[in-house]
C-alpha cells in the first residue's frame, strides 16, 4: 500500500514538475514587473502579490488544460492500440482455423500473421535458426520476400497494391527446391486497424501432387494410343487385304488369319494388363484385411506356370518348406503379381536353363523371391523396369506377347500390401526378383 501511494506522488509530482518548469521564465518576468511597479509607487507590496498569485495560477489552469488534451490524445491513441491488438488478435484466430498455408503481410510487405500450416510449410524450409529470437519465436519484421522467394508473387503484390481491385487476385507458382512444389496464391485485401490502408491475405494451396498426376495421365493415355495402334494398324491393315485378295490364295489367307490372331491376342493383353493397372492403382489406398496362405497361392498357380515353362523348355521348380506362410493381403492382387514375376522370368530366359520359386520367413517378415539363371540386365535398366511400357528391348518384348505394364502392376500391388520389392540382376548370370511382405 505504500508504495502505491509513494509511485502517485511520484506521479503527482512529476506532473506538476512538467506542467510549472515552461512558465519559470514568465512568472519571473512578471514577479520583476510587479516588484518594478511596488517601488515606482504603482502597486502596493499587497496588491503586487495579489497580480502574481492571480497570473501564475491562470497560467497553470492553461497549462492543466494542455495536460488534460495531451492525456485525452494518449488515452485515445492507447484505446485504438487495444483495438488494433483485438482485431488482429480475432484474426489470427480465424487464420488459424485455415487448412491451407496463409499469411498476413502488411503494406511494406512486412509479415503480421501466419497459421501452423503455414509455419511447416514456409518456415520450415528455411534456416530457422537464422531467425528465431531469444523467445524461440519467428520475430515480427520479416517480409514475405525473406519466407518465399518468387518473383511472380511479388510482383504481382505490388500490381494488386497499385489497382483498386476489391476481388480475389489468384496466381500460381513454383517454388524451386529437391523437389519443385507449385501452389495456387490468393491474394485479397484485408481492411487495416489503424490506417486509412490495407494488409494482403495470403492464402497457398499446393497442386504439385495434382499436376503429377495429370502429367502421369497425360503421359498413360499418350503411351497406351501408342501401344495399341500398332495393333489395331496391323489387324486392320490384314482385314483389308484379306477383303481383296482373300479368295485367292488360300495359303496366304492362313498366314494372315494367323498374324491376325496374334495381334488381337496383344491388343488384348495390352486392355487387359491397362486394367489390371488402372485397378491396381485406384485401389492402392485400400489396406487389405484378409488373412492369405501364400503357399496355397503359389501350390494353385503352379501347374499353369509348369506348362509355359515346359513349353518355353525351362525347368520350373520350387524351394519352398512344407508350412503355412500368412500374410495380411488381397489373394487377387498376390496371384497377379506372383504369375507377372514368374512368367517373366520363364519368357525372357534361356531355352535349356531354370526358374526357381523361393518362399521363406523368419520372425517378422515373408520372402517370395524368382531366381533365374537367364541373361540378366544390365544395371542401367534396373531403376526404370516399373515404369509403365518400359521394355529393356522392345523387340524381344513384343515377340514374347509382353506389354510393358506387367512390373508397374507389380509395383502398385506390392505399394497396397506395404511390402518391398527387390531387384538384382547381373549380366549373363541372371536376376532375382523378391517381395519382402510382413507376416500376418
Amino acid at each position: 500500500m505504500d508504495k502505491k501511494i509513494e509511485t502517485t506522488d511520484y506521479k503527482i509530482g512529476s506532473v506538476l514538475s512538467e506542467i510549472i518548469r515552461p512558465k519559470i521564465p514568465i512568472i519571473f518576468l512578471l514577479v520583476v514587473l510587479c516588484f518594478a511597479f511596488f517601488l515606482l509607487g504603482f502597486l502596493t507590496f499587497f496588491t503586487a502579490i495579489f497580480f502574481i498569485v492571480i497570473f501564475t495560477v491562470v497560467l497553470l489552469a492553461m497549462s492543466s488544460d494542455d495536460r488534460k488534451a495531451l492525456e485525452f490524445y494518449k488515452n485515445q491513441e492507447e484505446l485504438k492500440s487495444k483495438d488494433i491488438s483485438e482485431g488482429l488478435n480475432k484474426l489470427k484466430t480465424i487464420i488459424e482455423a485455415i487448412k491451407e498455408p496463409t499469411i498476413l503481410i502488411n503494406e511494406n510487405d512486412v509479415i503480421l500473421i501466419f497459421n501452423q500450416s503455414a509455419d511447416k510449410t514456409f518456415f520450415s524450409s528455411i534456416a530457422r535458426d537464422s531467425l528465431l529470437n531469444s523467445e524461440n519465436e519467428i520475430p515480427t519484421g520479416l517480409r514475405i520476400q525473406t519466407i518465399i522467394r518468387s518473383t511472380l508473387l511479388i510482383e504481382t503484390l505490388n500490381l494488386y497494391k497499385n489497382s483498386q481491385k476489391n476481388s480475389i487476385e489468384k496466381i500460381e507458382i513454383i517454388l524451386p527446391g529437391e523437389i519443385d512444389r507449385s501452389y495456387e496464391v490468393d491474394i485479397s485485401r484485408v481492411p487495416n486497424f489503424s490506417k486509412d490502408e490495407f494488409n494482403y491475405l495470403l492464402m497457398f494451396r499446393e497442386t504439385t501432387e495434382v499436376k503429377k498426376i495429370l502429367t502421369l495421365r497425360s503421359e498413360f493415355i499418350a503411351n497406351a494410343s501408342h501401344e495399341l495402334k500398332t495393333p489395331i494398324s496391323v489387324i486392320k491393315g490384314i482385314a483389308e487385304t484379306l477383303e481383296k485378295y482373300g479368295d485367292e490364295d488360300k495359303e496366304t489367307s492362313k498366314d494372315f488369319l494367323k498374324k491376325l490372331i496374334d495381334q488381337s491376342n496383344r491388343a488384348q493383353l495390352l486392355i487387359e494388363d491397362l486394367l489390371s493397372l488402372n485397378q491396381a492403382e485406384m485401389r492402392q489406398h485400400i489396406l487389405p484385411e484378409n488373412k492369405v496362405n501364400l503357399t496355397t497361392v503359389l501350390d494353385n498357380i503352379f501347374d499353369g506356370l509348369n506348362e509355359l515353362a515346359k513349353k518355353n523348355k525351362i525347368n520350373l521348380t520350387r524351394d519352398i518348406r512344407k508350412k503355412d506362410f500368412y500374410i495380411l493381403g488381397d489373394e487377387d492382387d498376390i496371384r497377379r503379381a506372383f504369375i507377372n514375376l514368374i512368367e517373366n522370368a520363364i519368357k525372357y530366359n534361356t531355352s535349356g536353363k531354370k526358374v526357381i520359386i523361393h518362399l521363406s520367413d523368419n520372425s517378422d517378415t515373408v520372402l517370395f523371391k524368382v531366381i533365374d539363371d537367364g541373361p540378366g540386365i544390365s544395371n542401367i535398366h534396373i531403376p526404370r523396369l516399373t515404369e509403365r511400357f518400359y521394355r529393356v528391348d522392345l523387340d524381344s518384348s513384343i515377340k514374347k506377347g509382353g506389354t510393358g505394364l506387367g512390373l508397374s502392376i507389380v509395383k502398385n500391388i506390392i505399394t497396397r500390401h506395404k511390402a518391398q520389392l527387390d531387384i538384382e540382376s547381373e549380366v549373363g548370370k541372371g536376376s532375382s526378383f523378391s517381395i519382402i511382405f510382413n507376416k500376418a
